[in-house]
């Protein structure tokens, strides 16, 4: 999965006219499996967090990057050229601080409700509020910095916490921001073939009500851990 996703980034990166420079950093976040050994064959730089966080793991990276412009991708998350031609040339200009993309599943088996209804929903949120999914997130360093990176405390939903301090940033500076409407990233549907609808809604509702569920670790383990029986194949 993660191969595919950089190979996919530099097909995109390679795509785009001009000399920009590029680095693609790996953040191995005590990972059990090949991620450092892969990205490291592929030719990408990789830094090691050994405390389990997404928003840490992020955090990380960004502290490393030598550029001035910050995109943030998961491990299964592929950028068309399309998508990433249009940030860059919308995050290049001089006041804009973010941009972010509809979030698309690369199948949606067969599940109406969490395959199609959610991330339709999730793409109207995005776009009405400003706020970028965290599997594809790409701004300013400064503005970066200056907002604090990624809340630390949170386990789950940093991106949403990120999101609101650079967009209230954002206007205070008079910069602009985007979550593109027409433009698209697809993330693996791999959990919906783990999990029901109902045990979807059963761990993720009390999430979205509480801020203080999305600060505990091993409430969010949904993110962090896959079922017994997936891990048993």
């Amino acid at each position: 999965m993660l191969e595919g996703t950089i190979k996919s980034l530099r097909d995109s990166i390679d795509s785009i006219a001009g000399d920009r420079r590029w680095e693609v950093l790996v953040v191995d976040n005590n990972s059990s499996d090949q991620t450092a050994s892969i990205a490291k064959r592929l030719g990408c730089k990789v830094c090691f967090e050994p405390i389990r966080s997404i928003a840490k793991a992020r955090n990380h990276g960004a502290r490393l990057a030598m550029g001035k412009y910050l995109l943030f991708l998961d491990a299964d998350t592929h950028v068309p050229a399309s998508t990433l031609r249009k940030a860059v040339q919308l995050i290049t200009k001089k006041k804009m601080g973010y941009v972010g993309a509809k979030l698309c599943f690369d199948q949606d088996h067969g599940r109406f409700i969490s395959g199609r209804l959610i991330p339709a929903f999730w793409n109207l949120i995005s776009r009405n509020f400003g706020l970028f999914a965290g599997s594809f997130v790409f701004c300013r360093k400064d503005l970066f910095e200056f907002c604090g990176g990624f809340p630390e405390d949170f386990y789950a939903g940093e991106e949403i916490v990120l999101a609101k301090k650079m967009k209230k940033k954002c206007k205070s500076l008079g910069w602009s921001s985007r979550i593109m409407p027409k433009h698209f990233v697809v993330s693996s549907a791999r959990k919906l073939a783990w999990y029901k609808d109902f045990d979807l809604l059963r761990m993720l509702l009390p999430l979205v009500l509480s801020n203080q569920s999305l600060q505990n670790q091993s409430r969010c383990a949904f993110w962090y851990k896959r079922p017994e029986k997936v891990c048993s194949q």
